[in-house]
């Protein structure tokens, strides 16, 4: 596969209807569990975008780069230069679309501390998301994808024929991050910054379906999902 940043597709190009399930929501939200697991039932490949920007997080420190808030012009930049020269690409791993870099795939590397502070600072990267949004939609090649990230419904897939915003309290968020032993995380740090980007803000789509799970089980929520996508997706 070509290097993304040397493809022609643009992030403004328009977009055929695409047979894409969009799953957006903040931290803690259920919606890695619940995407894969509805990947899985529907026999579609499962792209966890988080990961992706995680790993150019990861890639960046490795490489010495400054990832901290306030992010300076340079320090941006010096990013968005390490991205345009880095080799990434997609592959498949049991169903699922995995970002290699430079043919290593980085799994328990991207799920630090480190990462966990740096990737929300990396991925409010103007030309770092337009990366991402190309990187993302090239994943059509592997055929109907499950997709969850924060931005799917309004920027990556806006046409995608069924759209989640799953959502949750923060008290039921925090907790869920404190049982997953994720002491450290600050979703609410996180999700604040995601919400107030300029670009690719965590925001739901307008036309998304959304569902407060606070209250819900896995089971319950998944229930719910797996209905909305039968009703959306099979002929009347």
């Amino acid at each position: 596969m070509k290097n993304h940043p040397s493809a022609p597709r643009t992030a403004t190009s328009p977009l055929q209807l695409p047979h894409v399930i969009a799953v957006d929501g903040p931290s803690a939200s259920g919606k890695g569990t619940l995407s894969r697991r509805l990947a899985r039932e529907l026999h579609y490949t499962y792209v966890d975008t988080g990961a992706m920007y995680r790993s150019l997080a990861w890639w960046a420190l490795e490489n010495g780069l400054r990832c901290e808030k306030p992010m300076a012009l340079a320090d941006e930049e010096a990013v968005v230069k390490l991205m345009r020269k880095w080799k990434a690409d997609m592959r498949l791993i049991d169903g699922m679309a995995w970002m290699h870099v430079n043919g290593y795939f980085p799994g328990t590397e991207i799920r630090t501390d480190r990462v966990e502070k740096a990737v929300p600072v990396v991925a409010q990267i103007e030309k770092v998301r337009d990366y991402m949004v190309n990187a993302q939609r090239d994943c059509v090649r592997f055929g109907p994808l499950v997709m969850e990230g924060r931005d799917i419904g309004t920027e990556v897939f806006p046409l995608a024929p069924v759209k989640f915003f799953l959502e949750a309290d923060e008290k039921e968020r925090a907790k869920r991050l404190s049982d997953r032993g994720n002491v450290t995380a600050d979703g609410a740090t996180r999700d604040a910054m995601d919400v107030n980007r300029r670009k690719g803000a965590l925001v739901p789509a307008l036309d998304a379906i959304r569902i407060d799970n606070t209250h819900q089980t896995p089971d319950e929520t998944f229930a719910v999902l797996l209905q909305h996508v039968k009703n959306r997706l099979t002929p009347a």
